[in-house]
């Protein structure tokens, strides 16, 4: 036999026992989930609500029309067969959930034109909390959704309340014995032009350590400036305004005059407001957005780290750091991989004729990019994990895509779940080092058509997240009828 021919043998030989080696064609453990299920006679497609969050329990809300469906104690108890309807009054405007003193449990809460209203759901009882004022008593037709008026300001274990007037912001603060104090703020809504006039909105508010002393403060973004409330030793709000200048060129009126005159403009938006660095200082993250022909569109994140100075936060001209990315959808800021900073993720799309083409057929591709933020405060350049996620597109689906980062085997490391198909999703180990997640995924096999929605939380508070599927019935173009059911689906983890 010749030497070539020998060499050939043997290399074939060892590619065919690489391939065959059951360390190659290893599958990843599955985990185990108890799983129930329970049918619903109402639509279960709306917001949900997590009341009593604690205890390894908690009572499930989910908001449609004008009800709850309410579950109580899914995770110990399970789904119960029948859901407790709750019906909304018909003035309110919004709804959130509340802890008031000398309640055991947590309430519903309702925002109307003029009070804020409690909803007992242990005696079923409606009972008004207290007058606001709010400039959404002008308005006649109205229909509720989630409200964010509530909040716990001052940190002290109980809900306070935040309404806007045609001139001012108002806090209702709770006291420990159940009243409230009311304080107005110098900040008036927003007046955004409309087609048929002129409509109110209110300001965006963060609640943050703006001024490094361990109590988190009021902060309204106002065009490129935040001004800022801050707490008092009384857990009051000082009256004086504060100003941060955030150097981050938001839109305020030159800019938006200048779109309307057809200079080319970046669009500038402000994601987030947080620590993103892991030293205890508020930072800023705003997002550039500038279009490139007809369909392609540009995205540079800058991001400015917070300095005290004055006692007060600051932020400079120059951004700490930039990065890039193209396409069109949405971004997450996460500390993936544990080690204290804020990576982040992308799930977008770059729009073209192929993907409208797709998308007239009910779904589309989109890209999922994972960015780690080094020790020396950059973003990395390329994707640490990337991979492609089908996105379902129609009149029935909300174009969601099952897409989440959470520790499902209690190990401490976050793993990646991904929608698979119609009828699977994956779950990718978490991994440290140089690989986000492992190169091979567990495969769950679940019907998930169009109407369905997940939710990923850790229900039972064993450090481990648990799944819970949520369908409804949607329109089939090709049976021209309304097609599945209403139905909850709960995997709860017994890992």
């Amino acid at each position: 036999m010749s030497k070539t021919k020998t060499k050939t043998t043997i290399t074939t030989a060892l590619l065919l026992t690489t391939l065959a080696s059951p360390l190659s064609l290893a599958k990843a453990n599955k985990l185990n989930f108890h799983k129930s299920q329970q049918n619903s006679e109402h639509k279960i497609t709306g917001k949900l609500l997590y009341l009593n969050d604690r205890n390894g329990d908690v009572d499930l809300l989910i908001h449609d029309d004008k009800r709850f469906s309410y579950y109580p104690r899914i995770a110990k108890d399970g789904l119960t067969k029948k859901a407790q309807l709750i019906e909304t009054p018909d003035n309110a405007q919004f709804y959130n959930q509340a802890k008031l003193a000398n309640k055991k449990n947590e309430v519903v809460v309702y925002l109307t034109g003029d009070a804020v209203m409690s909803y007992n759901i242990e005696d079923k009882t409606l009972s008004k909390l207290l007058d606001v004022d709010t400039l959404y008593k002008y308005q006649s037709i109205f229909e509720m959704n989630f409200g964010e008026f509530v909040q716990d300001f001052n940190e002290d274990g109980l809900s306070d309340f935040i309404t806007y007037s045609l001139d001012k912001t108002h806090l209702y603060l709770q006291k420990p014995d159940g009243s409230f104090t009311h304080q107005s703020l110098a900040i008036s809504p927003r007046i955004e032009k409309s087609g048929s006039g002129i409509s109110f909105k209110p300001q965006n508010f963060y609640h943050a350590d703006f001024t490094h002393d361990d109590k988190k403060d009021i902060a309204f973004q106002v065009d490129d400036q935040l001004l800022v409330f801050a707490q008092s030793e009384d857990k009051s709000f000082n009256n004086k305004i504060m100003t941060v200048s955030l150097n981050a060129h938001l839109e305020n009126k030159n800019s938006a005059i200048k779109k309307q005159q057809g200079e080319k403009s970046a669009d500038v938006n402000l994601e987030t407001i947080e620590d993103i660095n892991g030293d205890g200082l508020v930072d800023i993250v705003t997002k550039e957005s500038v279009r490139e022909g007809m369909m392609s569109r540009t995205n540079v994140l800058m991001v400015r780290y917070g300095f005290i100075d004055n006692g007060v936060m600051s932020y400079k001209k120059e951004a700490d750091g930039q990065a890039t990315f193209d396409g069109q959808g949405m971004i997450k800021f996460k500390d993936v991989d544990g080690d204290g900073l804020k990576d982040y993720y992308t799930l977008s799309v770059e729009m073209g004729i192929g993907t409208m083409m797709s998308a007239m057929s009910g779904a589309i591709d989109m890209d999922l990019r994972f960015y780690k933020l080094g020790q020396n405060g950059k973003y990395v350049k390329k994707p640490f994990y990337e991979n492609e996620v089908e996105v379902s597109i129609g009149s029935s689906s909300d174009g969601e895509a099952l897409t989440e980062v959470s520790d499902f085997n209690g190990d401490g490391i976050n793993d990646l779940i991904l929608k698979t198909d119609d009828e699977e999703f994956t779950i990718y180990s978490g991994a440290k080092g140089k690989r986000l997640f492992a190169k091979r995924g567990a495969d769950y096999e679940i019907a998930l058509p169009k109407s369905v929605r997940t939710e990923v939380k850790d229900f039972n508070n064993d450090g481990k997240a648990d799944i819970l599927f949520l369908y409804g019935k949607h329109y089939d173009e090709d049976e021209e009828k309304e097609v599945g059911e209403h139905k909850l689906t709960l995997w709860l983890s017994a890992s």
